[in-house]
């Protein structure tokens, strides 16, 4: 069990660590000794359990930090350690009258008091824990997610459902609660394929995490290899977040963060592979998975062609977040034309999204500001130098240079959703690309992408 504990010096700290030690060894203290970057650090050492604050910490402002882990994780059992005065200074009367969840542990320490303290804390959270219900619901009262989208998270603000009958759900995750992935691999072994979470939560949840991860790209991560995360939970919320209400001021901003981000990561790897193979762990490629994988593509070619434009970079990593938002099953990433025998295994209504999704997500771009043609390259996402592509039936004279970077992508990304991982897969790819798309303006983007591959390290 993970504890989130915000000390004082290192003697006050020492004693503390001890008496949990000795006491609670079963529990971790987690220690954020940089309250500047508790934002960062909540969202990527978590999960919590409970919360540890020694309040007589004259650089910290306790209620500020009280009110910002209780946005982002939840409801919380807070303990609160310190002198008299301090709890004069520092804390709230309704922080400290919140006795279902909150603790105080007055200095000088009386063991017992800190023993009660943490029990009750762990005795709540147990309590949480192994809550289980079956309640009834119609289908309208819930929203599907992919079952392969909860990889992207270790827990979540809302209790999650599955369903047991048509009007019989049984809770399976609780909200703000840890659960494991394997949890998550058990279920798609049983071919269940959604969990359900309540609709209006379902909203609060987009429009909280919307804002949670405006404030993360606005802090900068320190750790690099973070960015993947947050790039993947990126893709996710802004797809979710159209698909359930539309194009927002906030969608806008965090598309542009998300521009400028992939580009500052993509350049300072020399080995996209490693990249691409970090975007990828399930076996099973989602849409989230596909948008940002496809953008660290257009940005390393582009990177390779020597292509420095702010505004073609804009374009593409949007096209990238964009190219297949209206598509009702992940699968489809695999299919690449209407003559594709995989489009038949879907049904009529599938393949019908499949024919007009280009046209579709082309609309939806032009609702965001500061880009211009992200419209046009979606259209020309699924065209064919031979000219057997669609809507259009252009050929590789009609298609400009942009629209055969990120055909190239797409397709670069397609036949990795369908390869067997391996230490040769991305070059393998290219080398099977090479005999199609060897010809007009694909040529130099075919290089630059060819680069990419043989400059990665097997």
């Amino acid at each position: 069990m993970k504890v989130l504990f915000i000390g004082n010096t290192p003697e006050d700290d020492k004693t503390i660590y001890r008496l949990m030690g000795n006491h609670f060894p079963k529990i971790q203290l987690v220690a954020c000794n940089e309250p500047e970057n508790l934002m960062e650090f909540m969202t990527n050492d978590g999960p919590f359990s409970f919360v540890a604050i020694s309040i007589d910490n004259k650089n910290i402002n306790v209620v500020d930090i009280y009110q910002q882990i209780t946005e982002i994780l939840g409801v919380r059992p807070f303990v609160f350690i310190g002198t008299p005065n301090s709890v004069k200074a520092q804390l709230t009367t309704a922080m400290i009258h919140n006795q279902q969840t909150n603790a105080l542990v007055e200095l000088p320490m009386v063991l017992d008091e800190f023993k009660k303290a943490i029990t009750q804390s762990i005795d709540w959270v147990k309590k949480e824990e192994f809550e289980e219900s079956i309640l009834e619901f119609t289908r309208d009262d819930l929203h599907p997610m992919r079952l392969r989208n909860f990889y992207l998270f270790e827990s979540l603000p809302y209790d999650v459902y599955i369903e047991l009958t048509s009007t019989k759900y049984g809770k399976v995750i609780s909200k703000d609660k840890f659960y494991s992935h394997q949890v998550i691999q058990n279920y798609s072994r049983k071919n269940i394929k959604y969990l359900y979470l309540r609709k209006d939560e379902h909203l609060k949840f987009l429009d909280t995490s919307i804002k949670n991860l405006l404030k993360i790209y606005e802090a900068k991560l320190s750790d690099k290899k973070k960015y993947q995360l947050l790039h993947l939970k990126t893709a996710f919320f802004v797809h979710q977040f159209i698909q359930a209400a539309s194009v927002s001021d906030e969608v806008n901003k965090l598309a542009h963060f998300f521009i400028d981000s992939v580009s500052n990561l993509v350049r300072s790897y020399e080995n996209v592979t490693e990249l691409l193979d970090g975007v990828m762990e399930t076996g099973h490629m989602t849409f989230a998975e596909q948008s940002v994988a496809t953008a660290y593509v257009c940005e390393k070619i582009l990177a390779n062609m020597g292509w420095t434009a702010d505004m073609t970079r804009g374009k593409l990593i949007l096209a990238s977040l964009l190219q297949d938002i209206t598509l009702p099953h992940d699968d489809m990433i695999k299919v690449r034309s209407l003559n594709d025998p995989n489009l038949k295994i879907f049904t009529e209504e599938e393949q019908i999204e499949f024919k007009s999704h280009p046209q579709k997500a082309a609309h939806i771009s032009t609702h965001f500001n500061g880009f211009s043609d992200v419209d046009f390259i979606l259209m020309e996402q699924h065209e064919h130098p031979t000219g057997d592509g669609f809507p259009k039936g252009l050929n590789s004279s009609g298609l400009t240079t942009i629209s055969c970077i990120f055909i190239l992508a797409t397709n670069f990304v397609s036949r990795m959703a369908i390869t067997q991982r391996g230490p040769t897969q991305h070059k393998d790819i290219v080398t099977n690309m090479k005999r199609v798309y060897n010809t007009g303006n694909f040529k130099d983007p075919l290089k630059a992408l060819e680069k990419a591959m043989k400059n990665s390290a097997v």
